[in-house]
């Protein structure tokens, strides 16, 4: 046996990682030299792994320049590069590349990069050469080319591309039980498509098999991308604490690797998760961490996004114009389309007062979207110019828009944005109301906050059901309601207390404090309302969806004249139930005037509990809609709002009178059937 030989050998025994099993008999890669270059590093005490990784990457490097390359020595060094993050490199010695495993490979780094031009060019070239004949591998390759570049553009036909996928495997066993990078690698996306969709079991089996695969092969890069994966589908689940144990995993793995880009992705999944409970100092520090660590240029740019963001909302106006200026710069070098770093910035120069320069950057994002057919997009503009017409006073304007904004934001389920426009509209309102002093103003202040609460609760936000708590405890103050002002504090307290929020806990007790300070609170300047609106602004969800719960079975919708207290219009939904308007008519006209007596315009009933029943209420000048369910959610409540809009303005022009034809109201049977049946 040859000296080579016997390097070899003990390298294949001692050194080579498990995540190069594939290429561990090809004799084309020049193990004995790895082995030796290793060997005289390992005496600096440095990283037997990422010592290995280095000197592929170098090897594969060199190799690239060849005029006829060894295509089994580059794809290990796409693999390395892969492994590390270092993505400029595997772009770099796989740029010539024909080879069918070298280009499957340099399309995950990027579809990575979010590079579709790129990409698609792989795709042309797998299909000039591979064809039926071709090895079933190679054949898997393809597919897997086509499903990412689907997936990266977005496309519906990313479904007929993850069928021919599936068929391919099932077709191929073999293609499972040794599993390509390529294939692992692709089966992590569909997880994170399927997630995006809120097909979250669906999602985790996916990621089981991954998990199974990554097993088989000990490949700890998919097993931290396991762990990434299950964080996900673990806070979309609302289970929060587990998921953070799952990014804490996913951190760990990376750092063993040294893969950088893994570590990075951890630290943002971090801050994104404490921006959903509200912490936003702890939010920053991790996204700064990230930052340091990621070389991507878009994932720099969603980073430096991210620090522009909070750093507004906690008022380090200095510091977010350096992130959004920087993040600003790489979008243009990179036109990766994150609308985000021109909205953002349009709000700060806004809030500097320079509406100017302010205006300037709301075009620019204008400009984005009359391009893109994002709805993400669509409502980041609206929500950057909402605010433009705010801070300008222009609070009419400034309501329109952020009514638009929720509507995008419910039918395209963006909750990040839902959750936004709801705080904008409640902030514009209590605005408003500082200028006009109009009850009404005040009034719908605590209507959207109360759809805030509502959607805090249900899904099982606590620290952005504390906070809202709080804000509305402070208008319940200065419309002369102690009592429900003080319940609200004291449940925003237990909250803070149950999960440990020493920052909430302390706002929660100046408050109570504040109540026995003062015995009469008249304008929303005399309370902390403004700081904590601030910090609910700050609120990003770690899930790009709401999380799907039961929903309540609807009895009667049931309108009511305000002027008579006549029911004018009745629905049944569930005939089995069927209820007498005249009586339930009769019972909401009563309490209704009694509320208002007793608390006025901003003390209008928004829905009434009792033994099973909910009955909700949305009033207008000459109605009050009235829906009876099972129960109360922000779905059936919207539903009911846009229900109570349109029969508005559909009858409006219709005065009751002494008495009414039913008849002339049949016609909202078409805004059931639109509203509350598709």
């Amino acid at each position: 046996m040859t000296i080579n030989k016997i390097s070899v050998g003990i390298l294949s025994r001692k050194f080579i990682p498990s995540e190069f099993d594939i290429y561990r008999e090809e004799e084309s890669i020049p193990w004995d030299e790895i082995a030796s270059e290793v060997d005289k590093t390992k005496k600096k005490g440095t990283d037997s792994f990422q010592t290995i990784t280095n000197i592929v990457v170098k090897i594969a490097t060199k190799e690239s320049m060849k005029e006829n390359p060894n295509h089994k020595r580059i794809a290990v060094g796409v693999h390395a590069c892969l492994i590390r993050g270092r993505l400029a490199e595997a772009l770099y010695m796989s740029n010539k590349s024909q080879d069918p495993e070298v280009l499957a490979l340099r399309a995950i780094v990027l579809f990575t990069l979010s590079d579709v031009t790129e990409l698609s060019n792989v795709l042309d070239t797998l299909n000039d050469v591979i064809s039926e004949d071709s090895t079933p591998s190679d054949q898997v390759r393809l597919s897997t080319v086509k499903v990412l570049l689907a997936a990266a553009e977005q496309d519906t036909s990313v479904i007929m591309c993850v069928m021919e996928f599936d068929n391919l495997l099932e077709e191929y066993p073999e293609q499972v039980e040794n599993p390509l990078v390529e294939t692992m690698f692709t089966l992590y996306v569909v997880a994170s498509l399927l997630k995006e969709v809120g097909q979250a079991g669906r999602a985790s089996r996916i990621v089981d098999t991954l998990e199974d695969m990554a097993q088989q092969k000990n490949h700890r890069m998919f097993l931290a991308l396991v762990e990434n994966m299950r964080g996900h589908i673990c806070n979309f689940r609302g289970d929060f604490e587990q998921g953070e144990k799952h990014y804490v995993a996913f951190r760990t793995i990376s750092e063993s690797l040294g893969f950088k880009l893994g570590i990075a992705m951890a630290l943002n999944n971090l801050g994104t998760l404490r921006l959903n409970s509200l912490l936003l100092e702890e939010g920053l520090d991790f996204f700064r961490a990230s930052l340091e660590l990621m070389e991507m240029e878009s994932g720099r740019i969603v980073t430096l996004a991210n620090l522009g963001e909070i750093s507004i909302i906690l008022g380090r106006y200095e510091e977010a114009e350096n992130y959004l200026i920087e993040g600003i710069r790489l979008e243009e070098k990179t036109q990766t389309g994150v609308i985000e770093l021109y909205a953002w910035y349009s709000i700060l120069l806004a809030k500097m007062g320079r509406f100017p320069d302010s205006l300037m950057y709301l075009k620019k994002s204008e400009k984005m979207v009359s391009t893109s057919e994002k709805p993400m997009q669509k409502a980041a503009y609206l929500f950057a110019e909402g605010n433009y017409n705010a801070l300008r006073h222009k609070h009419d304007e400034a309501i329109s828009l952020f009514e638009e904004l929720l509507e995008i934001a419910r039918k395209e389920d963006i909750f990040e944005f839902l959750v936004r426009a709801e705080l904008e509209l409640a902030s514009t309102y209590l605005k408003a109301y500082q200028k006009s002093k109009s009850v009404d103003h005040l009034s719908k202040a605590g209507y959207h906050l109360n759809d805030l609460i509502q959607i805090a609760q249900e899904q099982g936000i606590q620290a952005l059901y504390a906070e809202a708590l709080l804000v509305r405890s402070d208008m319940f103050t200065i419309a002369g309601q102690d009592f429900e002002a003080k319940g609200d504090i004291e449940r925003s307290l237990s909250i803070a207390q149950f999960i440990e929020d020493v920052r909430l806990e302390e706002e929660a007790k100046s408050r109570l404090r504040l109540m026995t300070s003062y015995s009469e609170i008249s304008s929303i300047e005399e309370t902390p309302a403004g700081k904590s609106l601030d910090r609910l602004s700050g609120f990003k969800p770690v899930s790009g969806k709401l999380r799907d719960i039961p929903q309540p079975s609807l009895h009667t919708l049931i309108t009511l004249d305000r002027e008579a207290g006549l029911p004018i219009f009745v629905h049944h939904f569930d005939n089995k139930l069927e209820m007498d308007s005249t009586l339930i008519g009769g019972f909401i006209s009563a309490i209704t005037a009694f509320s208002s007596e007793l608390m006025g315009q901003s003390g209008l009933l928004r829905s009434i509990n009792h033994e099973g029943f909910t009955v909700m209420m949305e009033h207008k000048e000459q109605w009050i809609i009235t829906l009876i369910a099972n129960q109360e959610s922000f779905d059936v409540r919207y539903k009911l709002r846009t229900f109570a809009q349109g029969f508005d303005n559909e009858f409006k022009d219709i005065r009751t009178g002494d008495g009414f034809n039913s008849k002339e109201y049949q016609r909202a049977e078409g805004l059931i059937d639109i509203i509350f049946k598709t």
